[in-house]
């Protein structure tokens, strides 16, 4: 009978056992007597209840039924608690019907007390995830103390990193990926167990399973690189001081090798893993340990397909793959002829597919299926069987880090293997430096061209001649896969002819055409070079390499956006000749090394980079290839040279010198010579003529002003011939007016070629005379061409023939460059500045005229720099003219030069100036300051990157300088700043104004009492002391300061150890307001404090030369007489605005009568003249005299007689 006294979970107790039954299980009575709660008892289960209360199975489900069902009860009765609230909320006040008549609401049927409860999302709540983890965690410690056993593994032993975490809001709702979570745990674990060991040096040690070795700081650097489009090998050669390759003469540089090698994706680790020597025989039990995983006994069942599998990784299907059987067996092209011929029953694996790991040997490994535990034909036990061991290993971890089947990866390891032979070492069918390098080089085609791999086997090798299954072989998928013709393409070596006869057709010429895609005339020229290649002279062979030479030149330019006859044009062009054309149109092969013909990999990469360049620049690779050739001029003018020739012969009648040009301007004519005649032969005196006989100014390489002067003398030399003596001044008045005729036609034959080449190239006319300078010629030699070829008939030989009338090349010439100019919108200040010093400074060319590839890159290179930057081309123009001319400096001008270069690059290009002198730290120059173009390019690439991928330029280089070979530490460094790059908010343009002069702090004085300084006065001087201190206070020494004057003179020097320059001004013999400007070395100019040059007022006096005479006779009474005198000083100075007092004297002079004169006071003018006007209305003689007041002293003019004239008539 149950008690309902009794507590509930009593009651059912009573109700699920009888009386014998409760007696049974006293220790579950008396549990329950003791306030037990159900809530354990269910947790625990039927096999709890049985072991803890040895209850049977059946009671204890029984139990278990009820509890559960009471459970439920009291979890739904707890939850409306905590959800209900005894008062309720106040409701708030209705309106409407509502306030009327009571209906139903939210508050009324469920009174919900929300102030218990937990905001949405909550850690703290019951329904949270925190909440459900919570649960599971406990669970879990219950089922682990449910099980009794010794050697158990408890949760908190499996997980060491449970009770560390933190659960705050971020880590419950951040989204993680599964690779930041387990790498912690593994990483907690192995600390955990194995505190002694570095966990990054067991990943690197560790070869087993083939995911490894694991270099982490690789991987990062990889992954970043990766992220943002490139390789690290891009890196590399982007902050190479000497890329682009292509404009070496071998394409190679040292650093080259080290980029391919990261362009592979393979890190130091897996490459020296695949290049190590072959395993000794000694060491097999330990090579099996570390690469398959097994024991010292095991080892020895890995030729079991099973046991290779599991060890390996790889499936029946890859394993057959890998060995090049059954469905992947290679299959022989019918289309060529083999030795032997008939096929082997065994598939030739160690000819196609597999022929690295058979290291193309007989027989080749295979599976034994007859067996009933399918076996490899390799034993691991002797040293044929480990060596095919050992390059499975090596092969299977390629294939997985190329991501590439297998027969791929053997086609590149095969192609590359090959060509490293050709340069005449042994074939060792070993993966060398070499052969990582043409790995490198095929993964950058690959990521930026989609290139595969039997594509750039047959780049570095041939055109593969073996199927695989179904698929036929490259060679016939190429060629004999079209259906155009009945018989296929045969690779027989027969002979075929290089060029067919005219009007016949040849079969195999018809089939390469057909398979290749091209005409026949592209034919023609792709068979001329593979012919020069190979040294044929009038048929090539059928064979796998010339067929394979075909497709090299055609399917490598296409792959990289070029026709094929463009691609042989740019191999020609940037190897200035065959060379380069016949490590691709011959047999291809691998040298490693900048020494004899260029190879292959470098001649691919150079053409890669160029073509990048002209897509960079926005210039069409045909476009840049005619610019860069030699000018070939049409065998008759064009029509535009026509209207050239018309349009300047219309207009250069005017513009001569003639003599009767001279006539009309006033000169004398000779009597029985020309003046245009003795102008234009060498004089009396050896001196050159003025221009030539038609009437053209000859040239002349100087300055204006030398010009004039020479102009001058020539002129006067030629007067002396022809007039003989004259007079001086009429002689003087014939040389201006014979100058005035002179210049004015140099400019007028000027301007006609300005303007006629302006029309007829397409550019301004500032730029016409400057391309034409630089293209080797001038005014006079324009003219000269086209007036001789305007005076010859229509259908004169030198209108045929360009070989004997250059015009026509010149004009070509023009063209090409007016193009370049046109295209990279090359300002006339730009080429005057590269034609006067920057073909030397900027590029280290002698010949200013020449033009090639070369010259185009780095001219386009500073075109770029101007489309950077929004400060005007002449900054940067200022800038590489400044620094071109520094002198030799002391070590701390040199330091100053160097952060004052840095800023101003900055400010140009809107870097950061620690990003810029990261790249100049970089450059090799005896000094750090960038110079010319060559290291400006550097910078360029630098900044392009660092805004590409966000990085700052320590970075990059960090990335890109990172050495072929194991080096810790770098590789640590540059990991840990690539990865914070991702990190790293995007760079903002520095705030740069000012920041020059915050480097130095200059102040200029003047001695106080130095202000005003006497023009021509001996041992006059003033000293300007100049002050240089940088910006923490310490002074400079040895910093140069330039001055420049107009009225006087201060010598350059250098700051003393005190930073202080005392610079002395000695004025000239003009007087004026002098304000000296002074700079340093790449700072902007500054003024100095005013100077009044002056005259001396204590010396100054009137000189009776320049006094005017006074009247010889009598002056009447009321008329003015003008007196003046000029005022000078002791030094010949014009005394100009200076105070002068005019008083007059004489016998009959008192106070009621005395001469007038006006004024008495007066200013000299500023020729120093001072001028009054003196009359009187009394008779007498009068003395004037006019007297300075800055020096007192005066002089007296001569008597001046005032008489009455008498009474009018």
């Amino acid at each position: 009978m149950v008690d309902s006294s009794d507590r509930p979970a009593v009651q059912m107790l009573n109700q699920v056992f009888d009386p014998a039954s409760m007696k049974k299980y006293a220790e579950l009575a008396a549990y329950f007597e003791a306030q037990g709660s159900i809530f354990p008892l269910i947790e625990k289960g039927v096999s709890g209840l049985v072991r803890e209360y040895q209850l049977s199975p059946q009671h204890a489900r029984q139990l278990l039924r009820r509890a559960n069902s009471m459970a439920t009860f009291v979890r739904r009765r707890f939850i409306e608690h905590t959800l209900t609230q005894a008062g309720g909320d106040v409701a708030p006040s209705a309106s409407g019907l509502l306030s009327i008549v009571p209906g139903p609401s939210y508050e009324n049927l469920f009174p919900t007390d929300f102030e218990k409860l937990s905001p949405p999302q909550a850690l703290e709540s019951t329904a949270s995830p925190v909440a459900y983890m919570m649960e599971l965690l406990r669970w879990i410690e219950r089922l682990d103390d449910v099980v009794e056993n010794d050697q158990k593994y408890l949760l908190h032993d499996r997980r060491k990193d449970l009770k560390a975490l933190t659960v705050d809001y971020s880590t419950v709702h951040q989204s993680v990926s599964a690779v930041d979570i387990i790498v912690p745990v593994l990483e907690t674990f192995i600390t955990a167990n194995d505190a002694t060991s570095n966990l990054d040096d067991a990943l690197l040690a560790a070869r087993y399973p083939n995911g490894l070795p694991y270099y982490q700081h690789w991987v990062s650097i990889d992954w970043v690189s990766r992220h943002h489009g490139m390789s690290v090998g891009h890196v590399a050669q982007r902050v190479d001081v000497h890329f682009p390759y292509f404009l070496k003469e071998r394409a190679w540089d040292a650093d080259l090798a080290r980029a391919l090698s990261h362009a592979s994706r393979l890190g130091p680790y897996q490459r020296g893993l695949l290049s190590e020597p072959p395993v000794d025989i000694a060491d097999k039990v330990d090579f099996f340990r570390s690469n398959y995983g097994t024991g010292d006994v095991d080892y020895q069942d890995l030729n079991r397909v099973i046991i290779f599998g599991e060890r390996t990784k790889l499936d029946s299907g890859q394993i057959e793959a890998l060995l090049s059987v059954r469905d992947h067996a290679p299959v022989r092209s019918p289309n060529v002829l083999f030795e032997p011929v008939n096929a082997p029953a065994l598939p030739e694996s160690e000819r196609s597919g597999s022929v690295y790991l058979n290291n193309q040997e007989k027989p080749a490994v295979s599976i034994n299926f007859a067996r009933n535990f399918h076996m490899l034909s390799i034993s691991p036990n002797d040293e044929q069987g480990l060596d095919r061991f050992d390059r499975l290993n090596r092969k299977i971890r390629l294939d997985n880090w190329l991501e590439l089947p297998s027969e791929q990866t053997d086609a590149l390891l095969v192609a590359a293997i090959n060509a490293e032979a050709r340069r005449g070492t042994a074939k060792t069918w070993h993966i060398s430096d070499n052969v990582i390098h043409a790995l490198g080089l095929y993964q950058t085609l690959r990521e930026h061209y989609q290139c595969t791999a039997e594509d750039f086997a047959a780049f570095i090798d041939t055109v593969s001649v073996y199927g695989r299954g179904d698929t036929g072989s490259h060679f016939d998928r190429i060629f004999n896969n079209q259906g155009n013709y009945r018989e296929p393409l045969r690779l027989d070596d027969e002979p075929f002819p290089i060029l067919p006869q005219a009007g016949m057709t040849d079969l195999t010429v018809n089939q390469l055409c057909s398979g290749l895609g091209i005409d026949l005339q592209t034919y023609q020229y792709l068979a001329r070079a593979v012919a020069a290649a190979r040294g044929a002279d009038q048929e090539l062979k059928r064979s796998q390499s010339v067929i394979s030479s075909f497709y090299r030149l055609v399917k490598l330019p296409r792959l990289l956006g070029m026709t094929p006859v463009e691609g042989v044009l740019m191999l020609t062009a940037l190897g200035g000749g065959d060379d380069w054309l016949n490590a691709l149109a011959g047999e291809p092969h691998i040298n490693g090394s900048g020494t004899g013909i260029p190879d292959v990999l470098s001649v691919i990469n150079a053409l890669d980079s160029c073509v990048e360049w002209c897509r960079d620049c926005d210039m069409p690779v045909l476009w840049v290839l005619q610019q860069v050739a030699t000018p070939q001029a049409p065998n008759v003018p064009f029509e535009q040279d026509q209207q050239l020739f018309e349009k300047i012969g219309n207009l250069i009648e005017a513009a001569l010198f003639s003599n009767s040009r001279l006539l009309m301007a006033g000169v004398p004519a000779l009597p029985s010579a020309s003046w245009l005649d003795l102008l234009s032969v060498v004089d009396s005196s050896n001196n050159a003529p003025l221009v030539d006989a038609q009437g053209l100014i000859l040239p002349f390489d100087g300055t204006e002003d030398d010009y004039l002067s020479i102009a001058t003398r020539r002129v006067g030399s030629a007067i002396d011939e022809g007039l003989g003596e004259i007079d001086a001044a009429l002689r003087v008045i014939i040389v201006e007016k014979m100058l005035g005729v002179l210049l004015k036609a140099r400019e007028s034959q000027a301007s006609v070629v300005k303007e006629s080449l302006a029309v007829y190239a397409g550019v301004e006319a500032e730029q016409a005379l400057a391309i034409l300078q630089w293209a080797d010629s001038d005014v006079h030699s324009l003219l000269s061409q086209v007036m001789d070829i305007n005076g010859q008939p229509s259908d004169g030989v030198a209108r045929r023939n360009p070989d004997q009338n250059p015009l026509l090349t010149l004009l070509a010439d023009l063209r090409r460059r007016s193009a370049v100019v046109v295209k990279l919108q090359l300002s006339a200040v730009l080429l005057g500045e590269y034609l006067d010093y920057g073909h030397r400074a900027w590029i280290g060319q002698d010949n200013k005229h020449m033009f090639s590839l070369r010259t185009l890159y780095y001219l386009s290179i500073l075109a770029r720099a101007f489309g950077q930057s929004e400060k005007p081309q002449q900054a940067l123009l200022d800038y590489l003219r400044l620094v071109n001319q520094l002198p030799e400096l002391s070590l701390n001008a040199l330091a100053l030069a160097e952060k004052a270069a840095s800023i101003r690059l900055a400010e140009f290009f809107g870097w950061s100036v620690q990003e810029v002198r990261e790249c100049i730290n970089r450059m090799d120059a005896p000094d750090l300051i960038l110079k010319d173009l060559i290291q400006l390019d550097l910078l360029m690439r630098v900044r392009s990157l660092s805004v590409r991928a966000n990085m700052d330029a320590l970075t990059l280089f960090l990335i890109g300088k990172l050495p072929e070979k194991i080096s810790p530490a770098d590789y640590a460094t540059a990991a840990e700043h690539a990865l914070l790059s991702m990190n790293a908010t995007a760079q903002q343009v520095p705030q740069l104004d000012g920041e020059l002069n915050r480097l130095v702090n200059v102040t200029c004085t003047l001695e106080s009492d130095k202000q005003y300084l006497v023009a021509g006065k001996p041992g006059e001087q003033a000293v300007y002391t100049v002050t240089i201190k940088d910006g923490s206070g310490q002074p400079l020494s040895g910093i140069p300061v330039y001055w420049q004057t107009s009225l006087g003179t201060i010598e350059s020097g250098e700051t003393l150890p005190n930073g202080v320059l005392e610079a002395t001004y000695t004025p000239g013999k003009i007087m004026g307001t002098e304000k000296p400007i002074f700079w340093l070395n790449l700072f902007d100019p500054e003024y100095a404090p005013t100077i009044n040059i002056t005259f001396d007022g204590k010396t100054l006096r009137f000189l009776p030369q320049q006094m005017s005479p006074v009247p010889i006779g009598p002056v009447g009474l009321g008329q003015e007489v003008e007196l003046y005198a000029t005022l000078r000083d002791g030094f010949s100075n014009l005394a100009n605005n200076s105070l002068v007092r005019w008083e007059c004297k004489g016998a009959t002079m008192n106070d009621t009568f005395s001469p007038i004169i006006r004024p008495r006071q007066t200013f000299t003018n500023q020729e120093g003249l001072a001028r009054a006007f003196i009359s009187s209305a009394v008779a007498g003689e009068f003395i004037v005299s006019v007297s300075s007041e800055d020096s007192e002293s005066g002089t007296n003019f001569d008597a001046i007689t005032f008489q009455d004239d008498g009474p009018p008539a």
